[in-house]
């Protein structure tokens, strides 16, 4: 029974590894829960049946692979904290109690100050949010309470960093929600994986008739004031790519990127950008009490799969967004939405 275990245990870290780097990033349809239901059992049966016939010997393979993901691991934390950026200055939050683990609709705000020596601009305020997932199975009342949130902070700028939706029916229902937002000097945004899945066109038509400027692959700037100028860039790769050239960064200019996933901060890190916002990895979207996220839609793992962090002189910032995608709900982590205050050092 010990070495049945052994390669049970194996066999675990084998379908995580799996599932965060391949069948958790296969686009939605019938084919992808068959898909990880099919691994999932095929590496349990396959973990039995060796640790029941296997020779003793062999228990050095599973040890292996035991062995290589708790180098990983260690690797992987290592990096983070040397990456680590500055926590919230405050979040308001309900808290998370073992007794109650459905966090879904459970909304945080997480407030940030960030201080830029090369910024000579007046300060800002940034409200960010992220993965949407409009769908009925959430109250309307609960979109509509995030979108209060976004205007009682009284941001100068908003950004969405995708998955509006889910399936492309609920594409129409943006227009009105996403026409509430209200900002000083702009609401702006990228698609996400899951809105090129559901319908590209239809999602950005809805998010641009209600007035919010898509960041296509392309850039805007925004003149905050006594000649300072913020330089806001769309990202939208590996999903929507096309031919995406760096703007030039002017000398005095904050630039910024907007991107769905964090795994794009190491080449928009060395293009100069000061910060870059993001969601896509919802946090986990289920996390286990002292573990925290086991899956992570990333090719770095758990690497960044929440909050501030600092790469390359850049500070990325990486919220758990606001909807739930598969599975439809979240278990011990919040949705929530980052409010960063930006002023010079």
């Amino acid at each position: 029974m010990a070495t049945i275990m052994l390669y049970l245990a194996a066999a675990g870290c084998l379908f995580l590894l799996l599932l965060n780097r391949v069948l958790i990033g296969m686009k939605d349809g019938p084919a992808k829960p068959i898909a990880i239901v099919f691994s999932f059992l095929a590496l349990t049966g396959a973990a039995v049946g060796l640790g029941a016939a296997a020779p003793s010997a062999w228990a050095i393979a599973p040890l292996t692979i035991l062995a290589a993901t708790g180098l990983g691991e260690a690797r992987r934390a290592w990096i983070r904290w040397r990456c680590r950026g500055e926590p919230p200055a405050a979040r308001e939050s309900a808290a998370i109690s073992l007794h109650r683990p459905i966090t879904t609709t459970d909304l945080a705000v997480a407030r940030y100050e960030l201080r830029l020596p090369h910024w000579r601009g007046p300060a800002l305020r940034i409200a960010h949010i992220s993965d949407l997932h409009l769908n009925s199975r959430l109250p309307a009342t609960y979109y509509r309470s995030v979108i209060a949130q976004v205007t009682q902070a009284q941001p100068d700028l908003v950004f969405f960093t995708g998955d509006f939706v889910t399936r492309v029916e609920f594409a129409p229902g943006l227009t009105p929600l996403l026409a509430g937002v209200r900002s000083r000097w702009g609401v702006f945004a990228v698609l996400g994986n899951h809105d090129f899945w559901a319908g590209e066109t239809a999602t950005a038509a809805a998010v641009q008739a209600a007035g919010v400027t898509l960041l296509r692959d392309r850039h805007q700037v925004v003149h905050a004031g006594s000649g300072a100028e913020v330089l806001l860039c769309g990202y939208e790769a590996p999903d929507g790519a096309n031919g995406w050239h760096r703007p030039e960064i002017l000398p005095g200019q904050l630039a910024i990127a907007l991107t769905h996933t964090p795994d794009n901060i190491y080449r928009l890190s060395q293009l100069g950008f000061a910060a870059v916002f993001a969601g896509h990895y919802h946090a986990g979207q289920v996390r286990l009490p002292g573990l925290g996220a086991l899956v992570v839609p990333s090719a770095y793992g758990r690497r960044f799969d929440h909050g501030h962090f600092v790469v390359n002189g850049a500070h990325l910032f990486v919220t758990a967004g606001v909807g739930a995608a598969f599975p439809p709900f979240r278990v011990y982590c919040q949705p929530d939405l980052f409010v960063v205050d930006v002023s010079s050092a």
